[in-house]
């Protein structure tokens, strides 16, 4: 790994938090971009955002993926459904320049787990964790069923989640499990997709009943709105997603920013 790179701690819940680092290391986070296998002319401007935001990650020192980065990804024994070479292509880039990736599954892309960690070395079960990123102990999440009881998607989660439901969606022809998908997940999010001051709301009591969080920053998604919590040193970030605004977040100097793509300025890695 390139020297300037600083790594991160992983961190269990029940394991004390290891003394702050001199050094702070450079964080991406993004979250949200739901790229399809196939995309229509405006996706293809997105994506080629997100490709430039994968030059800049080539020069921080870890880069974390929040989960729905693919809108479906499953992977069977002998094959993974064609697609999303270039964005594949970049994070190799990006493995390749010494940048640590981390992968957070989301309701859409928990099946590519085991994928991102045989080929860029995330975790292998790439559920939530707390890292520790310098002096930053950072809860990191995709945030799905963290604000809101929703019975179809809690569901779903449950069921893509598990080895059994793993082991029955490889049952099922590749087509008719992509199209449950689907379905499903366009279910969850017209379901779960608020007003943004209801989405703070919620936000804030859950925030409010983390008493003494063994973390000092998380940083979520999901909800497709971007916000900040903060009560004393402690704060809770939601990205925004990767559509309008094109939302990613910067640590750096051990301070969090919530960025936006195409209205300010690309900072100095």
């Amino acid at each position: 790994m390139n020297e300037r790179h600083k790594p991160s701690t992983r961190q269990s819940g029940t394991e004390i938090p290891q003394p702050a680092s001199a050094d702070e290391p450079t964080v991406l986070f993004v979250s949200d971009t739901h790229f399809h296998q196939q995309p229509d002319a405006a996706e293809s401007a997105r994506l080629e955002k997100f490709l430039q935001l994968m030059k800049l990650a080539c020069d921080a020192d870890q880069l974390v993926l929040l989960g729905d980065i693919f809108d479906f990804w499953f992977d069977y024994p002998h094959f993974r459904l064609k697609g999303y070479d270039r964005l594949l292509h970049a994070l190799d880039t990006v493995r390749d320049a010494g940048t640590q990736i981390h992968f957070i599954g989301g309701n859409h892309d928990i099946w590519a787990a085991d994928f991102f960690h045989q080929r860029f070395g995330c975790s292998p079960d790439c559920e939530t964790e707390t890292i520790q990123f310098g002096s930053r102990r950072v809860l990191l999440s995709h945030g799905d069923g963290l604000l809101k009881f929703d019975w179809a998607y809690n569901s779903f989660r449950a069921m893509v989640r598990t080895r059994l439901g793993i082991v029955l969606a490889k049952s099922l022809h590749p087509e008719i499990l992509h199209a449950l998908s689907a379905w499903l997940s366009g279910q969850s999010r017209a379901a779960t997709r608020d007003e943004a001051s209801l989405i703070e709301e919620r936000a804030q009591r859950w925030f409010d009943r983390q008493i003494t969080p063994a973390w000092d920053l998380m940083v979520t998604g999901h909800v497709h709105h971007g916000f900040r919590l903060e009560r004393g040193p402690v704060q809770m970030v939601a990205l925004a997603g990767w559509f309008a605004p094109l939302s990613y977040g910067l640590l750096q100097g051990g301070q969090f920013q919530l960025l936006d793509f195409d209205r300010d300025a690309h900072p100095g890695l």
